[in-house]
């Protein structure tokens, strides 16, 4: 999926924020890994545009990102990624070797707004764990 970053550079113009090539190099890597990043991801694929990038400077810009809403941060099993804001859908994710895929489809019939054990919904987030193709064939 392709993610438009005109929008936040345009934001971060009218905030009076700097948009250096190392922001826009993390943007890139974000957009490249396309869905649910841990930093150690995003700076490997950040790297590839600008290598002079410090580690320091992307946990900065995505905390930024963060903060101003275009990113979604959560942390699970001591892992933080990071997502841009996208259509609702979930994740699969290999216990082998930690890749992250997008999936579409969402079997919770529970919509924002609902009320449920007395709480209101706003949303939800569901990861299935399990083990990707190159990961079950290693596994034989």
């Amino acid at each position: 999926m392709s993610f438009d970053t005109s929008p936040v550079l345009q934001a971060w113009r009218s905030r009076g924020r700097r948009v250096t090539a190392a922001r826009r190099a993390v943007l890139e890597g974000l957009c490249r890994a396309g869905c649910a990043a841990d930093v150690r991801t995003v700076y490997r694929l950040a790297k590839r545009v600008h290598p002079r990038l410090g580690l320091v400077t992307v946990y900065r810009t995505l905390d930024l990102l963060a903060r101003e809403g275009w990113v979604q941060r959560w942390e699970e099993g001591g892992v933080v990624r990071y997502e841009l804001d996208q259509p609702h859908h979930h994740h699969l994710v290999c216990l082998g070797c930690g890749q992250v895929r997008r999936w579409d489809r969402c079997p919770v019939p529970v919509e924002s707004g609902a009320t449920v054990g007395g709480f209101l919904v706003t949303g939800h987030r569901l990861e299935l764990l399990g083990y990707c193709p190159t990961c079950r064939e290693v596994m034989r």
